[in-house]
């Protein structure tokens, strides 16, 4: 079965989108995942097995759609809270990017983590997709092979 998935990533990707979506159905005591569920589904396909890739065309088109509808969703949100209170709430989220940034970097030294490994720390901390694909692109295309 592993490797039936592995030579069919299509196969995966249509599998994980479909069991993800039926889980998110599953509701227990009135909460259930929705459409979040194929993002955990997709995470423990992923640990069954490294050779469960997509080609990297396939996720790059996810990740755009994924940002790209995250801002149709909450920009308007955005919007308003910026005519309302935009100095402030701009002013305490520099703050926590940049309070964030010297607790990654003390701790990335306090651990002797890679460059890359911190960049990672930053990205995921901060749930920061964009991000995240930034630094994974960015080590993809800098990085030894032995590192």
């Amino acid at each position: 079965m592993i490797s039936l998935v592995a030579q069919n990533p299509v196969l995966l990707l249509f599998g994980v989108c479909a069991i993800g979506f039926l889980a998110g159905r599953i509701t227990v005591r009135g909460f259930s995942l929705g459409v979040a569920a194929v993002l955990f589904v997709g995470i423990g396909a992923g640990a069954v097995s490294s050779s469960w890739v997509i080609p990297e065309e396939v996720w790059v088109l996810g990740l755009a759609t994924f940002v790209y509808t995250t801002g149709l969703a909450s920009g308007p949100g955005f919007v308003a809270a910026i005519r309302r209170r935009g100095l402030p709430l701009n002013a305490v989220a520099l703050a926590a990017v940049v309070l964030t940034g010297a607790a990654v970097v003390a701790a990335a030294d306090l651990i002797h983590a890679s460059s890359g490994a911190g960049a990672g720390i930053f990205a995921g901390s901060g749930t920061s997709t964009p991000a995240l694909a930034a630094a994974v692109g960015y080590l993809q295309q800098h990085a030894s092979p032995s590192a």
